[in-house]
């Protein structure tokens, strides 16, 4: 009967957490179904309980894409060890028509990136509307090529916008600097 008791109290208080209101400003309030670098079907929300650092790229960029990534890796070193699996990196392809599961799974394996990070692709409205969220601006030019902001964002837990830096590897200083300090003092939640 206890165990019975434990696992009701357990499915419900999973139940309540899953059916969190997230906050009005949360980018997770974009929705839509995302595939991953895995072929998995996911939700934005689904990222939500931790910190999450986000670009929108794509894997075709020879320009600014691999300096957001470098910068992005080197905030990933930058946390102490221990603390790594409690951030997550996400980045979102602004090439959706040509950057398939299998097309970010090979460009996440060159680039040597570990399973905490998602790379995530959905069609050409929800990349829109996640990139305005972002307050990103990209324009699809020609031969597959895109103009695109190098904006790297730190969102909270609940996906509200904590702070944003230039995706350089000097830019992404401030959101180095900053996850250190949150890090550290445990407000990596609140709002700066």
């Amino acid at each position: 009967m206890r165990m019975l008791i434990i696992g009701l109290l357990l499915s419900f208080s999973a139940s309540v957490f899953a059916g969190a209101v997230l906050p009005s400003d949360s980018i997770y309030q974009v929705g839509g179904t995302w595939q991953t670098d895995n072929n998995e079907s996911i939700q934005l929300a689904s990222l939500a309980g931790k910190p999450q650092l986000i670009a929108l790229i794509y894997t075709g960029c020879s320009n600014a894409c691999p300096i957001i990534v470098e910068s992005m890796k080197r905030v990933e070193q930058q946390v102490p060890m221990n603390m790594r699996s409690k951030i997550g990196f996400v980045l979102v392809s602004l090439t959706p028509d040509t950057d398939y599961p299998k097309t970010l799974k090979a460009f996440a394996e060159k680039k040597g990136l570990n399973p905490n990070w998602k790379l995530l692709r959905g069609n050409n409205e929800l990349v829109r509307t996640l990139s305005n969220a972002l307050n990103g601006r990209y324009k699809v030019i020609k031969d597959g090529d895109v103009a695109h902001s190098n904006t790297v964002t730190l969102l909270n837990s609940q996906g509200q916008i904590q702070m944003q830096a230039s995706g350089t590897l000097t830019g992404i200083k401030p959101i180095v600097e900053a996850i250190e300090k949150d890090f550290s003092s445990n407000t990596i939640d609140s709002k700066h």
